[in-house]
């Protein structure tokens, strides 16, 4: 568990930081965060580490996972600001851009039940195999919580527009989106098969929506999905960016915990993304006044 300190100076017009009020922040934080590891070891049953850092929140959160090769990065949508009018908090949107492996994301505004324990995972398949690899994954998660799998693809419906527009195209165009969606079902319920075996519950579900993104958000408030898990990128995948767009917009709309495993490796990944979007990240510093 993480907690990061941003000097003052950094969110205020302030020259400098205090430094005796520096030092109460900082004793506070670390009372704050042994708070939390004791509520989370006597939860786990296992030690839990923290740490507390100092510097830019975005910046550090990404330097402390590149440093202990994290797995998985867990953040919420918003920080102490609260839910504004972006979708997603200005830290989250850093560390998404650029921070190494998987991620998962929690909307603020989202109540957990007391026990938190998902009923129904929600899994976005383009029948590609970089989509279908976090199938064991999700299986494992809905098998511990005897949760039910809900695999979903959704077939692009065509729209009428100034190059799509005599009667015959669109006849053709709507007969192949039909027999897409036929294969899509038949491709769904040979992966349901598969995994009944490990899952005691599989539905699945496929659809014609001219909005592929707008209708997974859709089928996700529907269907009472509690978790979403999907690759960070498609069948279309584009290594420069550290999530594909279907992903991007899961990630910032979801009103429910999406889970995103990188198909990528990292050194791949920014190797392809380059620096100038991963800038360089400054080293932790005391405040000024110390």
């Amino acid at each position: 568990m993480v907690h990061v300190m941003q000097p003052r100076h950094e969110r205020a017009a302030s020259p400098m930081t205090d430094a005796l009020g520096w030092e109460i922040s900082r004793q506070e934080a670390c009372g704050y965060l042994e708070h939390l590891q004791r509520e989370a070891t006597m939860a786990l049953g296992r030690a839990v580490e923290i740490r507390l850092e100092q510097g830019h929140p975005a910046e550090r959160i990404v330097h402390v996972a590149r440093e202990i090769r994290a797995d998985l990065t867990v953040l919420g949508s918003h920080g102490q600001d609260g839910v504004t009018a972006w979708n997603l908090g200005s830290t989250v949107q850093q560390v998404l851009a650029a921070g190494p492996g998987s991620v998962f994301i929690v909307h603020s505004s989202f109540v957990a039940p007391a026990v938190v324990s998902p009923k129904r995972i929600l899994v976005p398949l383009d029948g590609s195999p970089r989509a279908e690899s976090v199938l064991p994954t999700a299986a494992r998660i809905a098998s511990a919580y005897a949760a039910e799998l809900l695999l979903v693809h959704v077939v692009q419906e065509p729209l009428p527009s100034s190059v799509l527009r005599s009667a015959e195209d669109l006849d053709i165009v709507r007969k192949l989106s039909s027999r897409l969606e036929s294969d899509a079902k038949e491709y769904l319920e040979q992966l349901r098969q598969r995994l009944t075996r490990q899952v005691g519950a599989v539905r699945t579900l496929a659809v014609r929506h001219a909005n592929e993104r707008r209708c997974l958000l859709d089928i996700v408030q529907r269907e009472r999905a509690d978790l979403v898990v999907l690759s960070a990128h498609g069948s279309a995948c584009d290594p420069t960016r550290s999530f594909g767009s279907v992903t991007a917009d899961l990630l910032s709309y979801s009103m429910v915990p999406v889970l995103v495993l990188q198909d990528l490796p990292g050194r791949q990944l920014h190797a392809e993304i380059g620096e100038e979007l991963a800038p360089p990240l400054r080293a932790s510093f005391p405040p000024e006044a110390l």
